[in-house]
């Protein structure tokens, strides 16, 4: 059984009436989360209650900008955490989101505003705000996220059935609303920061985790 381990410390585009696309804030996403998303109906029902309460999200924009200020080639990041798991509707959670070193204020600002209008819900009380080296890197079979020295996921694109348990079913959808997505397995996952009062790592890989497109009207 994958085990998670916390240490205590201290859209799709819109479109106008004239039937043309609004401007767009696109790119690619991936998150990573505490739980499974697709898994048998014991381990769904275990970490319903027990896990699931974090999340990390992160954000390579490809194109776009928000309010005249420039978002492409920026990376950002989110760490969540809830008083209860992530997928049941209305659960309270706050966030800290991370935009990439050398990012401007305007653009720190951009992204805070952008995520608050349309990730108001998934993100909760977004309390901080820091920059950081947001690292957003893919091989032929793998994708790495990683946040300075304070968090970092390691995933590959799930494969089925072989990566899940017997008789696995779909249980989350992804956090955000995305063009395109795909179940992936995280084969490492860590938060080190000190913001929440706790750390958290994942010490067995399991479908945890979706990789996708998300597109956003500005």
């Amino acid at each position: 059984m994958r085990l998670i381990y916390v240490l205590g410390l201290g859209l799709l585009t819109c479109l106008n009436v004239s039937g043309q696309s609004k401007p767009t804030v696109a790119g690619e996403y991936v998150e990573a989360r505490s739980g499974e998303v697709y898994t048998c109906g014991c381990l769904f029902s275990s970490e319903r209650v027990n896990a699931g309460k974090e999340a990390i999200l992160a954000w390579q924009f490809r194109e776009g900008e928000f309010r005249g200020t420039p978002l492409a080639g920026l990376k950002a990041a989110a760490v969540i955490v809830g008083k209860s798991n992530l997928g049941v509707a209305g659960s309270s959670r706050i966030s800290v989101l991370y935009v990439n070193s050398g990012s401007t204020p305007g653009q720190q600002q951009a992204v805070l505003n952008l995520f608050s209008r349309n990730y108001g819900q998934v993100l909760g009380e977004i309390v901080a705000v820091h920059t950081a080296p947001v690292t957003f890197q893919k091989d032929k079979e793998r994708t790495y996220i990683r946040i300075g020295d304070l968090a970092d996921i390691v995933i590959r694109e799930a494969r089925l059935p072989e990566d899940a348990h017997p008789g696995s079913s779909l249980w989350y959808e992804p956090l955000i609303p995305l063009k395109a997505s795909a179940l992936a397995t995280t084969l490492h996952y860590r938060f080190w920061g000190p913001d929440f009062g706790q750390r958290w790592w994942v010490s067995e890989p399991g479908i945890t985790a979706y990789t996708g497109d998300f597109v956003l009207a500005r």
